[in-house]
């Protein structure tokens, strides 16, 4: 299964969809592009600035993303069939999309905008609350 970086922060900050996405990943491989990474360092620092996280709990959050069991792919390979998806979504979301193309999986999303842009998708496994 495909998991976006939407749906790991509302697993792990946790917010009000921890459960169901715990539910819909749980005893599955996870898979993401690369840059996953950097998403989630992105939403830490944005929910840091709005009070809801410390920098301890950043540091925590860091230190687990080490240890996530999420199969990062590298980017180079899935260039192209996200490109495809340029007309519907923003190119870094198009990655996650490509990738569960690519891997003939499902893709796991708590974002609204991704789920709409690949709402022709019968790969979307939308779990917006």
């Amino acid at each position: 299964m495909v998991v976006d970086a939407s749906a790991l922060v509302d697993l792990i900050v946790p917010t009000d969809r921890a459960e169901v996405v715990a539910k819909t990943i749980e005893g599955r491989a996870l898979h993401a592009p690369a840059h996953v990474d950097a998403e989630l360092l992105s939403a830490f620092g944005r929910l840091q600035r709005a009070g809801v996280l410390s920098d301890p709990d950043v540091t925590d959050l860091l230190d687990l993303l080490e240890t996530m069991p999420v199969v990062r792919h590298g980017l180079p390979d899935l260039l192209d069939l996200a490109w495809a998806h340029r007309h519907d979504t923003r190119l870094t979301d198009a990655l996650y999309l490509a990738l569960a193309e690519r891997l003939g999986l499902g893709l796991v999303t708590t974002d609204a905008r991704l789920t709409r842009a690949g709402s022709a998708s019968s790969l979307i496994l939308p779990l917006n609350a």
